[in-house]
């Protein structure tokens, strides 16, 4: 009797635990708890959720232990986005009911991860997985967010430096602004902005709508200027959105949807150029850049020469992909290539934004790791195009909520995005930010030139290019404004460049830039006046160079060579004089005589190339004639220079 009296209170104390802890199921409900229950179940097929909402909340007070009530009222909350009260509904169900349905554990996995809860949405989602029940696209939707939850719990531990600024009422305003772009030089700033607007139906019958339309605001003098509604012919009754401004701020790529006149499919990309003040009419960037799909989002290059997007269009990885399309030498794009298994996944990618440096690319995707539905990421390419693994900017940058639409300044460091974190002024307001230093672009610089006829200053278009001296390449073309004369080339750093400016009837105007060890501190600012082709004139190549104390050409001077070439071969009737000078460093009578051999090396590379010798002439002037000091190293490099006399034309 001693062993069996402790074994009874063992036992009678487990079975009134048990029955304490019972759940209450439809089988043993009340009937008024079951008329509730089915009240809220019919009210929630309806989607009438508020009022399902108390319909459970009324089984539950009948019984405070009814496990199918507490499930259904987490659905509910569930389905109005209210993810803490669901987290409770859930959990409380479980706590009755543990082997109730494993589905609860997924559901509640992804309430807790929407609030980020993400420890235990990992654990729980740990435990829905190991049911073996779990298979096909639910368990893959499964092993993705117990990725995402792996990651995020990390991301949390170990926060990046994040201090967003709202840009202020001059960008934002009552209404949402979204998809920021700059030129490269920051001055321009292009946005979306959705507003109120009203479409007639008929006489008397209108409807009021939401539009989105492009904003522009420049900076003068440290501050934004108010942004100001674009107009015509940009912004139609249309939506146009997701845009990019181009480096120089002359073009700007954006999206256009069901433009049924001349639109191909719900979403196309057109382009505007801007000529002086005035933005030319849209037009579509045609059958090969857009499909019967959507195409939207493009971001272009500084070079001009690509242009990202994202497009559902087929041979996707999956809903919505990236797309890069190249520029052919016929000024036409050619046929988009998808940006691969690397950047793209079977889930959504979208808003790409390529840094000037032509390297680096930003974009959101539901696909990588990430903290929410949509996080930033960051990839580079390498010199055979291939890109990086994707790297999550990291949290706070990243939320559980929907961050997309990034954008980065020159420097590499300030971005610029669209958030409705913090109290806003309209819903979605534009901040700036500086990025951690492990997602951050290359610096980049800028050649910023007004081309004039250098007789009468008034401003001329013209062709300008950009190539880089050690391989030759023109990596870069565009023309300058004809209205003032403006042009914008971006130089990315690593390289040194030349850089051509022609017009018909001018001599050519060339420069150079090194960049292959330092960063200049400001970008360069030019003035070009070309010099019409008159007798008399003297045309300086500024990128022709030679073997040290050598009459040699290195093969880098061959484009300017050829420039000249060009030149002669346009005007069949020109004779020239080829003139060499150098600085002060060394013998006089050496100067002199290394400056004659290499205006005969010049000579002879211009022949070489078919050019009749009775056009040519040479002559060598050492050190007698410099245009700068001799006590600087720039001021010596300027006095060594190759010139081109028009003798006649």
């Amino acid at each position: 009797m001693q062993m069996i009296k402790p074994l009874l209170i063992a036992l009678l104390l487990c079975c009134t635990t048990a029955a304490i802890a019972q759940p209450v199921t439809e089988a043993n409900a009340s009937n008024k708890a079951m008329k509730y229950l089915d009240e809220g179940v019919q009210r929630a097929m309806a989607k009438y959720y508020d009022k399902a909402l108390i319909s459970f909340q009324n089984a539950i007070n009948e019984e405070p232990e009814f496990v199918t009530a507490w499930q259904y009222l987490g659905d509910t909350y569930r389905n109005m986005k209210n993810d803490s009260m669901a987290v409770e509904a859930y959990l409380k169900t479980l706590e009755l009911d543990p082997d109730r349905d494993a589905i609860l554990y997924s559901k509640l996995a992804e309430s807790e991860g929407n609030i980020g809860m993400y420890e235990e949405a990992y654990e729980h989602m740990v435990v829905f997985l190991q049911n073996p029940d779990v298979k096909g696209d639910l368990k893959t939707k499964a092993i993705k967010l117990r990725k995402n939850y792996e990651f995020a719990k990390e991301a949390v531990k170990n926060p990046v430096n994040f201090n967003p600024y709202n840009m202020g009422t001059e960008i934002n305003s009552d209404f949402p602004e979204y998809f920021p772009s700059l030129s490269v030089d920051g001055k321009t700033m292009v946005m979306t902005r959705r507003i109120d607007d009203v479409i007639s139906l008929g006489p008397g019958d209108s409807r009021k709508i939401e539009q989105e339309d492009f904003y522009i605001s420049f900076l003068e003098n440290g501050t934004w200027t108010p942004a100001q509604n674009m107009g015509a012919p940009i912004n139609t009754k249309m939506n146009q959105g997701a845009q990019s401004i181009s480096a120089d701020g002359r073009f700007l790529f954006y999206t256009s949807c069901e433009d049924l006149e001349n639109g191909y499919g719900s979403c196309d990309l057109y382009y505007s150029l801007k000529i002086g003040n005035i933005w030319s009419n849209p037009e579509n960037c045609g059958t090969i850049i857009n499909t019967a799909d959507w195409e939207s989002q493009p971001s272009v290059t500084a070079d001009g020469r690509e242009l990202f997007f994202s497009s559902g269009r087929p041979g996707g990885k999956g809903s919505y992909d990236l797309w890069h399309a190249k520029l052919g030498e016929d000024g036409y794009w050619m046929e988009p290539e998808n940006l691969g298994d690397v950047i793209n996944t079977p889930y959504l990618e979208q808003c790409p934004f390529i840094h000037p440096d032509g390297k680096t690319l930003y974009f959101a995707s539901e696909g990588h790791p990430g903290m929410g539905s949509a996080d930033l990421f960051y990839s580079t390419r390498d010199e055979n195009g291939v890109w990086s693994k994707p790297i999550n900017l990291g949290y706070p940058i990243n939320t559980q909520n929907r961050e997309i639409s990034l954008s980065v300044s020159s420097n590499g460091t300030t971005a610029y995005f669209s958030s409705d974190r913090d109290k806003t002024l309209g819903d979605l307001d534009i901040y700036s930010f500086e990025l951690p230093p492990a997602v951050q672009a290359e610096q980049v610089t800028w050649v910023n030139a007004i081309v004039t006829d250098a007789k009468t200053k008034q401003p001329l278009k013209a062709s300008v290019q950009l190539m880089n001296i050690a391989t030759g390449e023109i990596v870069a073309s565009s023309n300058s404004d004809p209205k003032t004369g403006e042009f914008l080339i971006v130089l990315p750093s690593g390289n040194d460049y030349g850089l051509f400016v022609q017009r018909e009837g001018y001599l050519f105007h060339s420069e150079n830039f090194s960049l292959k060890n330092v960063m200049p501190d400001a970008p360069y600012l030019i003035k070009v006046g070309l010099q019409p082709i008159n007798a008399g004139e003297i045309l300086t190549l500024k990128n022709i160079f030679f073997e040290t104390a050598s009459a040699e050409i290195l093969g880098v001077s061959e484009p300017e060579l050829n420039k000249v070439v060009e030149l002669m071969q346009k005007n069949p009737n020109m004779k020239i004089k080829v003139n060499g000078h150098t600085d002060n460093v060394g013998a006089e009578a050496d100067n002199l005589k290394l400056s004659l051999n290499r205006s005969l090396s010049v000579k002879n590379y211009l022949i070489g190339k078919g050019i009749d010798a009775s056009r040519i002439t040479y002559q060598g002037y050492g050190e007698s004639k410099p245009i700068d000091v001799n006590t600087t190293e720039n001021g010596r490099a300027n006095n060594r220079r190759t010139e081109i006399e028009i003798l006649s034309i």
